[in-house]
């Protein structure tokens, strides 16, 4: 599942034939479904009008194709049910959801978070673990408890640590109903879904997403070499290219050698260094992935 980027106009508006574009090139690149309005989404940086905008726009061109899932994080209980209604009323299958950020808040109040918001929505919930950014990391024990809410579907989670994932898999594992375990990392894709992860929300498949499907794909066979060689060949170095905390404007460049997105991101971040995308052709023109 691509985590789709926002692109923005020259004059700092949300770009929707882009966002149109990033849909359509995932879809037709053959993923599972698409999120936005997300962390790479830059969904801190965009007003409330400017998330509804971006959702609306992938709603419809998706099309009923694949499933879409928005971002709806805040730091507000409140106000990520809210944007989770506003969502679901304009036609998204799921919400992704952090926890609440900014307090410094425990266990008890997280679950509290997602029970109350998971109950307030008629759409499924995944919530979304990435405490880089929220200071919040949700412990493998915390996640068993929350698989076992209802409406609660899975987990995206983006914790650096081999450890954690597979301490979120043993958790989880005699849910009291289906549950999902996708990594946000892609690096943990292939060794995941050896224990157990159905998948990734992909940041490079903004631009590529044909080989991280290949990747999955090569994984669901026991292919895992193939998997290995389509990532050290071609995901590693990209990714060397695109390093945290600010990935988004790499990524914006190499989906600007495929497509019409404007590379632009909004402040705080900033830009990549000025080679990246010439350094991103060069191993996409390698790869036979780009002509020119």
């Amino acid at each position: 599942m691509p985590a789709l980027v926002t692109p923005f106009t020259n004059s700092d508006e949300v770009d929707t034939n882009g966002s149109r574009w990033l849909c359509r090139n995932a879809i037709d690149g053959g993923v599972h479904a698409v999120v936005c309005a997300g962390s790479l989404g830059e969904f801190p940086c965009l007003t409330d009008e400017e998330r509804r905008t971006v959702i609306k726009t992938v709603v419809d061109e998706a099309n009923g194709k694949v499933p879409v899932i928005a971002g709806v994080g805040s730091g507000s209980t409140k106000i990520s049910i809210m944007i989770a209604k506003e969502a679901a009323d304009i036609g998204v299958d799921a919400v992704e959801v952090l926890p609440p950020y900014y307090f410094n808040v425990g266990d008890d109040a997280v679950f509290a978070h997602y029970e109350k918001l998971a109950s307030s929505v008629n759409v499924p919930v995944i919530i979304y673990n990435f405490p880089g950014t929220t200071k919040v990391n949700m412990s493998p024990t915390l996640v068993g408890k929350l698989a076992d809410v209802p409406n609660i579907v899975g987990i995206k989670n983006s914790v650096d640590s081999f450890l954690h994932l597979r301490g979120i898999i043993r958790s989880t594992r005699n849910a009291k109903k289906p549950f999902v375990i996708l990594s946000g990392i892609e690096d943990y894709l292939i060794p995941g879904m050896l224990l157990g992860v159905k998948g990734t929300v992909s940041g490079f498949s903004n631009f590529i997403p044909k080989s991280l499907v290949q990747i999955y794909n090569y994984c669901v066979e026991g292919k895992i070499k193939e998997a290995s060689d389509i990532y050290n060949r071609i995901i590693t170095p990209l990714k060397e290219l695109a390093p945290p905390p600010e990935p988004i404007g790499a990524l914006k460049t190499g989906a600007s050698l495929f497509g019409p997105i404007n590379t632009m991101v909004r402040l705080p971040l900033l830009d990549p260094p000025k080679d990246t995308g010439a350094k991103m052709r060069e191993i996409l023109m390698k790869e036979g992935m780009l002509l020119n």
